[in-house]
């Protein structure tokens, strides 16, 4: 609104002088429009909550009635973004975790929680504006991911019966990419990125779980198929691109935010792209409330993924095979965002 008015009076103070002066008014206008912008600079904060919360309870159910059941999860989002003059740094943190709890109706099902969900990610942006250019910078991209809860090979929180494992846990993976490079931007709402030189690191901190060979670290075998040794990381050295889409619609009703990165590893397979593209669809619905809609595409050649090699709809069962695979993920959820 400011940036109008501003806009507005120097039009108004302008058109009596417009036939004898036009090139010093179009300098007027673009020195009151370049200090109206300056009010959005500095540190802008937001933070949103969601929660996936569902629960039922059933003493002595009815034939047919269904199970009781406990659902908890959500979606917690927090981004710190600086702008100035000639560069801008963008910070955001996303927890998205989910477990649920069914009722037992036979004495084999397992009992305790089950997973549904656990990404933790850190993703960093900063760019620095190249001489004389308004697009174009030079800067860097962090992305850091992990998972926050220890979870068993059958998908539960705690082990089903003594031949179960535990797959994952905090650090256990972790991956880092840090990509230095150039990126472009037309406009507030779009970017683009690409480095020539990305570093992508994968670490296990837990000895037996990168024993696994299932997180991408690196394993060795022998002509038999059995481990001979192992590694807790892996280093790959690729070029990486990343594209980023922001906008708003219907005066900021419904909100639009991409993200795809693709990366390539010259040391191993280039021909093979890693991808990882993230969409929120938000709608507003009233006073900070909106509902999330959310969806992800995951490919990495390195990790590995659960094939329903029978097609029994039943994922982690005995002849189920574990093989690099696209994953997809879908959520939505209420959620409640403040900016600061």
């Amino acid at each position: 609104m400011r940036t109008t008015i501003l806009l507005f009076v120097a039009i108004l103070f302008a058109l009596p002088t417009y036939a004898q002066a036009p090139e010093a008014n179009e300098d007027r206008l673009k020195e009151i429009a370049k200090a109206a912008a300056k009010d959005s600079m500095g540190w802008n904060y937001s933070a949103g909550v969601g929660l996936d919360l569902g629960g039922t309870s059933i003493i002595n159910p009815r034939v047919g009635g269904g199970v009781g059941r406990l659902g908890l999860g959500g979606i917690i989002t927090m981004m710190a973004n600086h702008k100035a003059e000639k560069s801008f740094w963008n910070n955001q943190l996303a927890i998205l975790l989910g477990v649920q709890k069914l009722g037992r109706t036979s004495i084999n099902q397992p009992e305790g929680f089950q997973k549904s969900n656990d990404v933790l990610r850190l993703n960093s942006t900063y760019g620095h504006k190249f001489k004389g250019s308004e697009k174009w910078y030079f800067g860097a991209d962090l992305m850091v991911q992990t998972q926050s809860l220890e979870t068993y090979r059958s998908n539960y929180l705690t082990a089903v019966d003594a031949a179960d494992f535990i797959v994952s846990n905090f650090a256990s993976p972790v991956l880092v990419q840090l990509s230095p490079g150039i990126t472009y931007k037309p406009n507030n709402k779009l970017s683009f990125q690409y480095s020539p030189v990305a570093l992508r690191w994968i670490y296990v901190a837990n000895d037996n779980i990168a024993r696994l060979d299932v997180h991408g670290n690196d394993v060795e075998f022998d002509d038999m198929g059995n481990i001979t040794s192992f590694s807790n990381s892996f280093l790959g050295l690729g070029s990486e691109f990343v594209g980023r889409y922001d906008d708003k619609y219907y005066q900021d009703k419904i909100s639009l935010s991409s993200q795809l990165r693709l990366f390539s590893n010259y040391l191993d397979h280039p021909e093979n792209i890693d991808v990882l593209f993230t969409n929120k669809l938000s709608l507003y619905i009233w006073k900070g409330l909106s509902l999330d809609l959310i969806g992800e595409v995951f490919y990495d050649q390195d990790v590995k993924m659960v094939i329903d090699e029978n097609d029994n709809k039943v994922f982690g069962d005995p002849a189920d095979r574990l093989a690099p695979a696209t994953q997809l993920t879908g959520a939505f959820l209420l959620k409640y965002s403040k900016t600061f």
